[in-house]
Formats: structure tokens, sequence, C-alpha cells
């Protein structure tokens, strides 16, 4: 059975004109655009975005089978990319000199490969060697290419919002006042380890990669200039995700994980839709948009939500237990200034519902495709103590 073809009449809406319009203005000539990150989440959909505006991409990845994955994708075949997508491998980021010959003959960059874990999967011990060390050196390495080879006009940057707020104010244990939202020039500082939990080292590499990357920018002032992209929880349909386990990892999880009867939290209400992300990436390119700049991409949203959301929009599956109502995430608001954001980008973030429903539809889908047992509600609540293990300790 197709739930996620069954909605209710009011949640029967096309995709949004925003994320079906690939009309993002190309450079001139033949402009090489270097992607890093692209097997994953916002990558992947970033990579879709660029070949679908016409550009030439190069992308940047770590073994030939990362390369046959993402041939093998249904939506790359759909574009038909021919030459117009090359690859070029990098087995180690954090290596010195690892980029020097994919940023050769490149005139834009998208870097957004950085270490990202779920759960507590990796150990204190490790925090240092596995989150920030490749994230300083991984975006080091890319800028000193792209200074050396004297082509690069622009380097777009995925950081965080974790970069911006205080690790307390992210989990709710400090409370920021309303009238004081998180601003795209917020800095804080660096706190070296150790740290209580992944999530502590990750925010932790991302406010340190941050500050390399503008010293980094202001002490040698290169030729190209850099754009800051700072993505709340990234969720929506994830595209490298083939089975329904895989669609339990990473940000999604959270909404999975909640709708499978899972309790837990806080976790920051501070989201954002994929397609919005990998818009703004791509539209960053352009150079209308203010260069050495930061951008907040993120918008106000109660976890909790989800389960009216699914409530309302796939029924059929509450009814038949394939999603179950328990769950409960709590909520830390934190106020967000996406005044420059809307302003230089031209849209409104994508809705909270629409997250979620990008969300659940790829999700039902993949249990029906893959014939998966529907679980009881005490089933389901089993499914999610392991789910738990998948749950995303970042925000981006």
């Amino acid at each position: 059975m197709e739930f996620s073809a069954r909605l209710d009449a009011k949640c029967r809406k096309p995709l949004p004109q925003r994320f079906l319009d690939f009309r993002t203005p190309v450079g001139s000539g033949r402009d090489l655009v270097l992607i890093t990150g692209a097997t994953g989440h916002v990558g992947s959909c970033t990579l879709v975005r660029l070949l679908g505006a016409g550009h030439y991409v190069r992308a940047a990845v770590r073994s030939e089978a990362k390369i046959a994955a993402i041939l093998a994708r249904p939506d790359i075949r759909a574009l038909n990319p021919g030459s117009r997508l090359t690859f070029t491998i990098v087995p180690n980021i954090s290596t010195q000199g690892a980029y020097d010959h994919a940023v050769e003959g490149v005139t834009q960059i998208i870097h957004i490969a950085s270490p990202l874990a779920t759960g507590n999967s990796v150990p204190a011990e490790r925090h240092n060697d596995f989150f920030i060390g490749p994230a300083v050196q991984g975006t080091l390495n890319l800028l000193e290419a792209a200074n050396m080879v004297g082509t690069v006009r622009r380097v777009v940057i995925t950081s965080s919002i974790v970069a911006l707020v205080p690790h307390d104010e992210m989990e709710g244990n400090v409370k920021r006042s309303p009238s004081n939202p998180i601003s795209p020039n917020d800095r804080i500082p660096f706190v070296p380890g150790p740290y209580k939990d992944t999530f502590a080292a990750y925010a932790a590499s991302k406010v340190v990669s941050l500050y390399h990357a503008e010293v980094f920018m202001a002490r040698k002032r290169p030729a190209f200039d850099a754009v800051y992209l700072h993505p709340g929880f990234v969720l929506g349909r994830n595209d490298t995700a083939l089975t329904p386990g895989q669609a339990i990892q990473g940000t999604n999880s959270v909404v999975l994980a909640l709708l499978l009867g899972k309790r837990f939290g806080p976790y920051a209400g501070t989201t954002v839709h994929v397609e919005d992300v990998a818009r703004a990436h791509v539209m960053s390119l352009d150079p209308s948009v203010c260069g050495n700049q930061s951008y907040i991409l993120s918008q106000n949203s109660r976890w909790n939500d989800a389960c009216e959301i699914t409530r309302s929009c796939f029924p059929e599956a509450v009814k038949n237990k394939m999603l179950v109502m328990g769950g409960n995430v709590k909520t830390t608001h934190l106020p967000v200034d996406t005044t420059l954001t809307e302003e230089t980008f031209g849209f409104e973030f994508a809705s909270y519902e629409e997250q979620v429903r990008s969300i659940i539809s790829q999700y039902l889908e993949l249990r029906t495709q893959s014939k998966a047992p529907v679980y009881s509600e005490g089933e389901a609540s089993f499914k999610a103590r392991e789910v738990c293990l998948s749950i995303p300790t970042s925000a981006c």
C-alpha cells in the first residue's frame, strides 16, 4: 500500500516551486565548481541543484566506491550530466596538500565535508582526532589549495548554527533572551576538550574551523572571498537513503524516532529544509551575494508538532501503527535573526510541516518498498530504543 500518496486533502500539495526551480544563474564561460561532501545529506542535494542549474561540477570523494554510488543515483542519472560531472579522489582531507590536485582549474568551491557522528559513537579520547583535527585541517587545506591555484573566485563553507551559539544555550541549560536573537555576526570562543559528549565535540569543531577560516582570509587576503552558511537541524528527504534503516539516520532521525515512540531531548528548535540549504549553497556562488559574510539558515520549530502533522497528513500510517504518537522531544527555543538571509537570497524558509512531510513520505515509501513489518505500538517503542543510537548530536 502506498501510504505516501494517500494524504489528507488539505495536505495533498505539490512540492513548492522553490524546490523545483533550478534556474540559478550559471557563471560565464566554463566555470568549474568543486564540491566536497557530495555523498552526504546536504551535499547530495546540493550536487543535484548544481547540475540542474547547468554548472560543471567536480566532486571530491574518498573512494571509487563513492563515485559509483553517486552515478547510480536515479536523480543524478535523470539529469544526464555527462561530462559536466567529474570526480577527484581525496582519501583523507586532513593530509597536507589533500586538495592541491582537486582545485586545478576550479573557479568556485562548495566545502561541505566535515566530521559528523551520531549518538555517542566516538569515544571521548578520540574527539580531537575525529572532530577537531579534520574539521580545521580539512578547511585550511582547501583554502590553501584555492589560494595557490589562482583561479578560484569564491569559496562557500558549510558551518553550522552551533558555531554561533554557546553550547549551554543549545542544550537549554541557559535561556537566551528573545530580545537578543542569534545573529550571523555572532562568534563564540573555542573551548578545548575533553568534551562530555559528541555534541559538544562536534560543536567545538564548527567553532574552531570557522575561526581558522576567518583568520586565514584576514591574514592571507586571497583573490577569492568566502561565504559561511550556518544551518540549523537539516531535515527533509535524503536520497542517499535506500532503506528504512538508512532513513532513520542523521538529523532526520530526530523526527522519525519521535514518531516511533521515543522520548528524549531537549533539542534546539532550529530546523531547516535540506532543499533550502542546498538552494542557498548554489545561490551563494553568485557574486551578487555578499562575500566574507555569514548567513543563518534556520527557522523556529517545535519538535512535537510532528505528531499533529503526521495525524493530519498520514492518518493511515498512524492507524496501521507504522507510526505512533507516544513519543516526545523537548524543544529548546532559540530566537534567530534570519533577516539578512531572507533579504539576500530572496526566499522564505520552508515550514516545519513541509520538512516533516518530506521525511515521512520518504520513510513510508521505503517501508512499503522493503515490505517491512508493521510494528505494534509496543514494538515501535522497542524499535525506537534502537533508533536512539542514530539520533544526531549535531545541527548540521
